[in-house]
């Protein structure tokens, strides 16, 4: 995103898992090098087992994929786990497509972790102490029953699970993986019209298959989060006897992008679906990694951006686990003191400031875009605990890690975060001091501001594209812009359209949410700079 300039304020997004409080239970190129050969042992990490207890049945499976303490695939079975019931659940924005590589937010991700599976994939289970612990970005076996790293580091081997189908009877094999990567990385020239993360992917040389159960990522440089970046959860596989067909006879991808996968993998298979109002899923009894999934089907309703109808559907039990948007800290404080029954809440207020908005210029615009003063002067006009405070309820801290995963190794201390234009109000221990060092700011900016030409006899103002699940946010942005002279008007926008005018530069000035999208350094500053 060299074309922007990205200012991170406040602490947004909360961690906290709300359960119904009143219903039922859960580079640049470089010169390319000779692909290596794999020749280094396995890095695959598992999890521990827990005790075992009475499962569905498993007659169906193999003797040797058999063990009563995990699925298939190594996931630990939760001894207290409660099989079947619907799960209800909301989205509250739509996704330019279906695709999740092309997007991070929307119905678009959540439908295809339902359907269809990765080659790798995120730990998604565990206690809060793992939590804490970072152990959600543990990788493990997916597609993949294990991988291999070569000594050099630039290729990186997978081996693929033998038997799985996707849902038409053909079989998951590499090419599979090879044509979704390809897609995500070469963006346009396979027919995806974005592909928000394909920068992570300039060190991949090319993926090759060598039969249909290896895929190997040869690597132009060696690069440090590679297994990180290919296990990110946007990186769904789909099937590429549908889609790559698709697209060399139709030079597009035009059903991948408008309708739900043809073919599946996935724990739940789509029942039912209507457009901009809900998704129903059942549960897959063909599904691989048995005995999973718990549930018999889950339940995934729009409830509008925003969305102020979150609160009520919790309180009603037409919702069982609540959204990270929607509501302030004040409204979730006040559900989880209604909270008479079953309330599973986890918050962490340093770790959540792994999620913050972040307002973005527009470098590429003529005017007042390409000023620097001006981009100082609108970091400097952010008075961080007052977000905190008056948006967020005091849910979450000032920012302990500064852009990078707070509490890790590479998490940056927050007297050198003050010194970065519009954080000195990060580093003071009183809520007075950070006043004054916000204040201070402030008079900064507005001296900025009168050096670019803008003042009260020239006011600046600004369009502000504002993304629809943050629009609460923009109040408090907007109020200290005013601050120093500067009239934000906002244009609220759906992920659909805000992701598209993005991603062609047709904005000024907006916001968005931005969270750590890995614990190493390496994949953040990909991610979002």
């Amino acid at each position: 995103m060299s074309r922007w300039t990205l200012l991170l304020v406040g602490l947004v997004a909360t961690l906290a898992l709300l359960a119904a409080a009143c219903g039922t239970a859960e580079e640049d190129d470089e010169e390319t090098t000779e692909p290596a050969e794999p020749t280094a042992t396995a890095i695959v990490i598992t999890g521990s087992a827990a005790d075992p207890t009475a499962t569905p049945s498993m007659d169906d499976m193999d003797d040797d994929m058999m063990d009563e303490n995990v699925s298939v695939s190594g996931i630990p079975l939760d001894p207290d786990a409660r099989y079947g019931g619907t799960l209800q659940i909301a989205y509250t924005s739509h996704s330019p497509s279906f695709v999740p590589w092309e997007s991070a937010a929307g119905h678009s991700f959540e439908v295809a972790q339902m359907l269809n599976n990765m080659l790798i994939k995120p730990r998604t289970w565990g206690t809060e102490e793992d939590f804490n612990n970072f152990a959600y970005f543990e990788l493990h076996p997916d597609l993949a029953t294990d991988w291999e790293q070569s000594e050099n580091g630039l290729a990186y081997t997978f081996n693929l699970r033998d038997g799985v189908n996707w849902s038409d009877g053909v079989p998951v094999t590499c090419n599979d993986i090879k044509w979704s990567f390809d897609t995500i990385r070469l963006q346009q020239d396979a027919g995806l019209p974005t592909s928000p993360r394909k920068t992570h992917y300039l060190a991949v040389d090319s993926i090759v298959c060598p039969d249909d159960l290896t895929v190997v990522f040869n690597l132009r440089w060696a690069k440090p989060a590679m297994i990180e970046v290919i296990g990110q959860p946007y990186n769904v596989i789909f099937p590429a006897h549908i889609y790559q067909t698709e697209f060399l006879e139709t030079g597009a991808l035009t059903s991948f992008r408008e309708e739900p996968s043809k073919a599946t993998t996935g724990a739940y298979r789509l029942a039912e679906y209507i457009p901009g109002e809900i998704f129903v899923f059942e549960r897959n009894d063909d599904y691989w990694d048995q005995p999973l999934p718990y549930l018999d089907g889950v339940e995934m309703r729009f409830l509008g951006p925003g969305s102020s109808q979150l609160p009520p559907a919790l309180r009603a039990g037409r919702l069982h686990i609540g959204s990270p948007n929607g509501y302030t800290g004040g409204q979730a404080d006040t559900l989880l003191q209604e909270c008479t029954e079953m309330c599973q809440f986890w918050q962490n207020r340093i770790i959540a400031s792994s999620f913050s908005p972040a307002l973005f210029i527009n470098k590429e615009r003529e005017g007042w875009m390409q000023d620097q003063r001006i981009h100082e002067a609108f970091a400097l006009a952010i008075d961080n605990q007052a977000y905190i405070t008056t948006v967020r309820n005091d849910w979450y801290e000032l920012p302990v890690g500064c852009g990078f995963y707070p509490t890790s190794p590479w998490a940056m201390p927050r007297e050198r975060c003050g010194q970065i234009t519009g954080f000195a109000d990060v580093v003071p221990e009183t809520r007075e001091a950070r006043a004054a060092a916000a204040a201070a700011d402030k008079e900064r900016a507005i001296q900025l501001l009168d050096e670019a030409g803008y003042n009260a006899e020239n006011p600046l103002v600004v369009d502000f594209t504002v993304w629809s699940p943050i629009q609460g946010d923009a109040p408090q942005f907007i109020n200290d812009l005013a601050a120093i002279g500067v009239t934000a008007e906002p244009d609220v926008q759906e992920s659909a359209t805000a992701y598209g005018n993005w991603a062609t530069a047709n904005f000024d000035f907006g916001v968005h949410s931005f969270w750590i999208a890995g614990i190493d350094p390496d994949v953040t500053l990909y991610e979002h700079f």
